[in-house]
């Protein structure tokens, strides 16, 4: 079986509008100093790094040295509109999306189907 990352990287690549960007483990700047590097990310433009508002959609899979609730609240409190936390085991995604300024969770499965930040399907159990 393929890593989550991995899998969920090439399903967003294969599903990516060609105007979107599919980057794998490229750090994402917060004020202040904090940053993170999600596993995956979706954003506009190719960079090296990215600011939080370029951001459409950042993928962590743990374990992470970030705390599991405090990351989705650091990327809704920079208008990050979309986070998903993956654990390998059980396989599972969990989709949180920015709602009133706030990260609320939306789904858990191993299976994502989603409209945003386009149309997509992954399933993190695939080999």
């Amino acid at each position: 079986m393929h890593p989550p990352a991995e899998v969920i990287a090439t399903a967003l690549e294969a599903q990516a509008p060609a105007d979107l960007v599919v980057a794998r483990a490229v750090p994402v700047h917060f004020p202040g100093g904090l940053v993170r590097t999600p596993a995956v990310l979706v954003a506009r433009a190719a960079q090296e790094s990215y600011a939080p508002g370029t951001v459409l959609l950042a993928v962590e899979v743990e374990p992470t040295a970030d705390d599991r609730a405090s990351s989705p609240a650091v990327y809704g409190e920079h208008g990050v509109p979309h986070v998903w936390r993956v654990t390998a085991e059980p396989p599972t995604i969990r989709v949180f999306a920015l709602r009133d300024g706030v990260h609320q969770q939306v789904a858990a499965s191993a299976h994502v189907i989603a409209h945003a930040p386009f149309r997509l399907a992954v399933d993190v159990t695939a080999r």
